[in-house]
């Protein structure tokens, strides 16, 4: 059990550091609405993807045989870690690395709005575009805890529905 808390937490930072990569590429396309949707959809099944072979690693490392419960353990403490390095890099990068991201974001939006033509009135145009100035209170520290667990929430249930797929109970003799 001991050895699944390890693994759990070896996973967790190698999957948050995979993330905070992944964010990067996210944020470097800042200025395109639709690279970001993309690259987010992406990443996301890219970390999905690591917490399958997390479960397969663990699972083998069990004999092939393991409990939902005794799966979803080293899952969630790795949820618990990725999503701090998930919410930290966004400080990081939002406060630091690129302090300009939410202009870029705007002007990206008023650009992509404006080749869609006439589909949008212009006041729903500008509302979505004004939408993006909130991004910058996920740099506030109470959001920010917020935005944690929310995205744990999300995670986690995603972690759960993974050991629910991979648990294997061994068969009981009768």
């Amino acid at each position: 059990m001991k050895q699944n808390t390890s693994i759990g937490i070896r996973f967790g930072l190698g999957i948050g550091v995979l993330y905070a990569i992944l964010l990067f590429w996210r944020w470097s396309n800042a200025s395109s609405p639709f690279a970001i949707g993309i690259v987010a959809f992406c990443s996301y099944l890219i970390i999905i993807t690591a917490l399958f072979y997390e479960s397969h690693f663990t699972k083998k490392k069990n004999g092939g045989f393991i409990t939902m419960k005794e799966l979803f353990k080293p899952l969630f403490i790795s949820v618990l870690i990725f999503e701090l390095f998930y919410t930290v890099y966004n400080f990081i990068h939002y406060k630091y690395i690129d302090p300009n991201i939410i202009a870029k974001m705007k002007t990206g939006a008023a650009e992509a709005f404006a080749r869609m033509g006439n589909i949008m009135s212009e006041k729903d145009k500008q509302d979505a575009i004004n939408k993006y100035d909130t991004l910058i209170q996920y740099t506030q520290p109470l959001k920010m805890l917020q935005s944690y667990i929310t995205s744990i929430a999300v995670s986690g249930s995603i972690a759960a529905l993974v050991a629910f797929i991979m648990k294997k109970n061994p068969t009981v003799a009768e």
